[in-house]
């Protein structure tokens, strides 16, 4: 999988489990898991696969939050709106506890920043979650993305939460 951890971090990390690492190539490459009998089936898996590795990476499990983002790179993707609701609730939480260790992830695997920046956009102004948010959060946030990321990958991620699809 090519959304491994840098080595300095890659010793805190606990590996993917195999089945999982299935699981994620086929859903990518637009087939159900094997791992299940029916979509149905498949679909609660999804559900199981982003709760395990969403409270793996809120651990600090670094591979686990990278594994957490492709799957948010999925919803997106594939326009799963179970999967981009959950995001909208949980990352701008997760990017709160530990921002450094997101951006780190993103620096790490730039071309999953586009769906993460989408989703963390979709916090504001979903459900009970006030749109307001989005101002205050570019204001605190928008110097430590801008140092964290590679310039072009900042202004676009930046865009993303400014301008929300």
């Amino acid at each position: 999988m090519t959304v491994s951890a840098p080595s300095a971090q890659a010793q805190d990390a606990v590996p993917i489990d195999a089945g999982d690492a299935l699981e994620l190539v086929e859903m990518l490459i637009g087939q159900d898991p094997s791992r299940y009998a029916t979509p149905l089936a498949a679909m609660h898996g999804r559900a199981e696969l982003y709760t395990k590795y969403r409270d793996l990476a809120q651990q600090g499990d670094p591979m686990a939050q990278r594994v957490w983002l492709l799957l948010g790179d999925y919803a997106v993707q594939s326009v799963d709106a179970s999967l981009m609701q959950s995001y909208a609730a949980d990352l701008l939480p997760a990017y709160a506890q530990d921002p450094k260790a997101l951006l780190a992830a993103l620096k790490d695997a730039p071309w999953l920043a586009p769906s993460t920046c989408r989703l963390l956009s979709a916090h504001f102004g979903s459900e009970d979650r006030p749109e307001e948010g989005r101002i205050g959060f570019l204001e605190s946030e928008r110097d430590r993305i801008a140092g964290a990321l590679p310039a072009r990958i900042a202004q676009a991620c930046l865009q993303a939460i400014e301008n929300p699809e």
